[in-house]
């Protein structure tokens, strides 16, 4: 016998059959690029939004195993052209005024200055800047304190104070205790017309009378009425001036050291030296000098070594 037929599958059912296994190998295609698509952009966005902006949010405890950016922030374009132009348009010469301005400031007062013309005359052409304090009624005083202020040199008025031993004389207009408030400030007056380009005062003596509250009290009004500065000389201890004068707002400093107590080069030379040490601790600094030659010729020879370290000012620029 032979063998039953097979039925045979129509060609258009075979047709249909092919065409659905493709339709769907073709939409799991499309599903599968699909989430492709999505988890690229999941990650960009990721990469975008969370590590810059979520991940600087994170407080340090939390992220300080996970370092996001550097350390210092970079420096953006526009300020660093800035910083380069302005390193570009400040001059050699101006680069070496600035850092000379900030160096310590170093104040010398010259006392007792008028009684001598010639040192006086030479004094005034002094290398360093340096301040001229004149006694009232000195000889020379009216004219050497006209020169200084000529030349742009700061003046001031020596003014003389009762000092404790009767044995000193402080000399002509001399200020003391048993005068009347009215009387002291007359005085004032007095010295000032004899030294007119004065911005200020420092005392000559007066280790008495810096020591009497009330007296210094009239005295440091009198010069805020007259807007002028003042400098203890700091002649005693128990000085109630700079105090005083701080509590009235009268511009004012003490005298850090005497530079020429002993009159010996070396020695003053070594005052010196304190007195740029005492201005690099605390920013400015005052000596008091008076004039004799061995003053100059030590401050002169030794003054200029410090230059790279302190400012030679007049004491206005301290103040």
């Amino acid at each position: 016998m032979n063998p039953p037929k097979k039925k045979r599958t129509p060609k258009k059912a075979r047709n249909r059959k092919k065409s659905s296994s493709f339709n769907l190998t073709r939409f799991l295609s499309y599903i599968l690029l699909l989430l492709l698509l999505t988890f690229s952009v999941c990650a960009v966005g990721y990469v975008i939004f969370f590590r810059t902006v979520v991940a600087q949010e994170i407080p340090p405890a939390l992220g300080a195993a996970i370092i996001f950016e550097e350390p210092d922030p970079p420096v953006r374009k526009e300020e660093l052209k800035v910083q380069q132009i302005e390193k570009k348009l400040e001059a050699p010469e101006e680069k070496a005024a600035r850092l000379k301005a900030e160096l310590p400031k170093v104040a010398i007062i010259f006392d007792d200055m008028g009684y001598s013309e010639a040192i006086g005359e030479q004094l005034l052409k002094f290398p360093l800047e340096v301040t001229y304090s004149f006694l009232p009624f000195a000889p020379h005083t009216r004219k050497l304190e006209r020169l200084a202020h000529r030349a742009g040199k700061t003046v001031f008025l020596h003014l003389p104070l009762e000092p404790k031993d009767s044995a000193f004389n402080p000399g002509p207009g001399a200020i003391f205790l048993k005068d009347s408030p009215e009387a002291q400030r007359e005085k004032i007056a007095q010295c000032l017309q004899e030294v007119p380009h004065a911005i200020g005062i420092n005392n000559h003596m007066g280790s008495a009378f810096t020591e009497d509250r009330p007296a210094m009290t009239n005295i440091i009004q009198e010069l805020k009425e007259r807007s002028l500065m003042f400098v203890d000389s700091y002649t005693t201890p128990g000085t109630v001036g700079l105090q005083v004068a701080r509590q009235t707002a009268v511009k004012s400093f003490r005298r850090s050291v005497f530079l020429d107590n002993v009159l010996d080069e070396e020695k003053i030379c070594n005052k010196l030296e304190q007195l740029v040490i005492i201005s690099e601790k605390h920013g400015r600094a005052i000596g008091i000098a008076h004039p004799h030659r061995e003053t100059m010729s030590a401050i002169t020879r030794c003054g200029e070594k410090y230059l790279a370290r302190v400012q030679y000012v007049g004491v206005r620029d301290v103040l």
